[in-house]
């Protein structure tokens, strides 16, 4: 049932890494839908597409603070960013945030949540025990684990790994990301381009795009039409035009760089399908919820991913997609295969995708759950200091 014990705003600081990679648009959808909120957000600079999320209460803190932030658990603006919105709730995305916070919020009596994404689990891995992104987060794993009142994990296979690397159960729960449903719309059939495949994320490894190139590198042999559109940017760019090279697809493969949310949508529009080869990495960085897959079909395409992540939780196998064996790239190409030889599939897998999204993962919804975790978070809290 609904949770209304609090009837004012629940005063809450959101802390984010920066304001905001092009990846995390789920954040600030969030922040925009949160109706019985207060927000204020900390994060330690801007990105170059920081204009696509306009938000007054940002609290930047300078390379120096950062530093300290970072490091030590010490940053003055942070505090005074605290005290001064009269914070009841501090949320934090992404595990190692939960830790940078947790010294701020142990110290004043402030209720934490974390949102666990994906990476954040890899980083509890032995493996990354020295790299020194995550050697503070696993340091303070346990005090995180015992203070935070509460995990929010994108996906089942997050929630259960979180369990497996010391956080109590009963302090887990299971929250899908949610899809605007009223802008992710199907579009008019003589938008879609026949042959047209879709990849969409940052360019790094993870994503598994060197396999959606080496898979489409086999279709276009027998599909001469076919085409494979990539939206994104990040550090393997220029590797994945040289793979495009290699296999002799450069000519076929188009690749279009960061788009604004407009674009993204419009991309997908167009596309017949959408292809998501992610992984897990050596290092444990892994996807959760995949948003993308999430938003494709709520615009009614079809999809070819790997069973991998939150990914089996989203497309049914032979229903609203095809689910592939992470790495198998002649699996990819035999289903992508499949989709471009039929039309009708496409089109009834199409219309199956965007009736799950709608039943499953509308934003709307999916927000009101978000506040009800943590308004019962912070009341739990509230009623356990008064016994």
């Amino acid at each position: 049932m609904p949770f209304h014990t609090i009837i004012e705003p629940l005063r809450t600081v959101v802390c984010v890494g920066q304001w905001l990679p092009a990846s995390e648009t789920f954040i600030y959808d969030q922040i925009l839908h949160q109706k019985r909120t207060k927000l204020r957000v900390i994060a330690r600079d801007r990105t170059e597409c920081a204009g696509r999320f306009p938000y007054e209460d940002v609290v930047h803190l300078g390379a120096l603070q950062t530093m300290g932030f970072y490091q030590f658990g010490f940053a003055p603006t942070v505090k005074r960013a605290l005290v001064g919105h009269r914070t009841q709730l501090i949320h934090a995305h992404f595990g190692p945030n939960g830790t940078r916070m947790l010294p701020f919020a142990r110290a004043l009596g402030i209720p934490l949540v974390v949102s666990m994404h994906g990476h954040d689990l890899g980083g509890l891995e032995p493996q990354n025990r020295y790299n020194p992104r995550y050697r503070r987060y696993q340091e303070l794993a346990p005090e995180l684990f015992e203070y935070t009142q509460l995990f929010l994990c994108a996906s089942a296979e997050l929630a259960e790994l979180l369990v497996a690397h010391g956080a109590p159960s009963h302090k887990v729960r299971l929250h899908h990301l949610g899809v605007d449903i009223g802008r992710f719309k199907p579009g008019l059939p003589s938008e879609r381009v026949d042959s047209r495949i879709l990849m969409v994320g940052r360019l790094v490894e993870k994503k598994g795009l060197f396999d959606g190139i080496e898979a489409f590198s086999f279709v276009v042999k027998r599909y001469q039409s076919a085409r494979l559109a990539i939206v994104g940017d990040g550090p393997l760019a220029d590797e994945l035009r040289k793979a495009a090279l290699r296999h002799g697809v450069v000519d076929q493969v188009e690749f279009l760089g960061s788009l604004s949310a407009e674009g993204v949508l419009r991309e997908m529009r167009r596309a017949s399908i959408l292809l998501t080869p992610s992984f897990t990495t050596p290092s444990g960085d892994r996807e959760s919820g995949v948003i993308v897959v999430k938003e494709a079909g709520a615009t009614g395409l079809p999809a070819v991913v790997t069973r991998h992540g939150g990914l089996p939780e989203i497309i049914e196998e032979g229903q609203n997609g095809f689910l592939v064996p992470e790495r198998d790239v002649a699996g990819l190409a035999n289903r992508l295969e499949r989709l471009l030889s039929s039309p009708a599939l496409r089109g009834e897998m199409g219309n199956r995708a965007r009736r799950l999204i709608e039943q499953r993962y509308d934003s709307v919804r999916q927000n009101e759950l978000l506040e009800e975790h943590l308004l019962r978070a912070a009341s739990a809290v509230r009623d356990a200091s008064r016994q």
